[in-house]
């Protein structure tokens, strides 16, 4: 090795003098340069399938939509009958929260604290604002709070407008 001066440099790096003052540098080469990558991309026709793929992809999507037919309806039927349940299940929450309101409702009158009364007999006719019993209170305690604030005409004649 001709161009080796010992201690980790080559003879071109040793002997290289310190550049001028906004001078531009020049490349010197290293001891492994290597070559650019100079490849070329042409479009070509692209290669044929096989048929065998062709047919196993073909195969497994028939099974798939043979599987999604036959199992349809089982899923429709499920779904149907989740959302009965669902229903009926709120059906028996707004049931409860009914009869709640309706019995903290009615104490509520019996105390005389006829604004309470008017909250919870509100929130039942909002469950249920076709009942005649939770209609025949909410008036009674509108009635009632009318006499004693006249906000609350306003509301009584708003909901005898509604209920006729």
């Amino acid at each position: 090795m001709g161009g080796y001066m010992g201690f980790g440099m080559l003879s071109w790096k040793y002997k290289e003098r310190p550049r001028k003052v906004f001078s531009k540098r020049r490349r010197k080469p290293t001891c492994n340069t290597l070559p650019d990558y100079n490849r070329t991309f042409k479009l070509q026709p692209s290669k044929q399938t096989h048929t065998l793929a062709t047919l196993i992809t073909l195969f497994l999507l028939g099974a798939f939509f043979t599987c999604f037919y036959f199992k349809a309806p089982a899923i429709l039927e499920q779904s149907n009958k989740m959302y009965k349940l669902k229903q009926e299940r709120i059906e028996r929450n707004n049931d409860i929260a009914f009869r709640f309101l309706m019995n903290s409702g009615i104490s509520r009158l019996r105390g005389q604290n006829f604004v309470g009364a008017y909250s919870e007999f509100k929130l039942a006719h909002a469950i249920y604002p076709e009942d005649k019993t939770v209609n025949e209170l909410l008036l009674q305690t509108l009635y009632s709070l009318c006499e004693e604030d006249q906000t609350y005409c306003s509301e009584m004649d708003q909901f005898l407008k509604v209920s006729l």
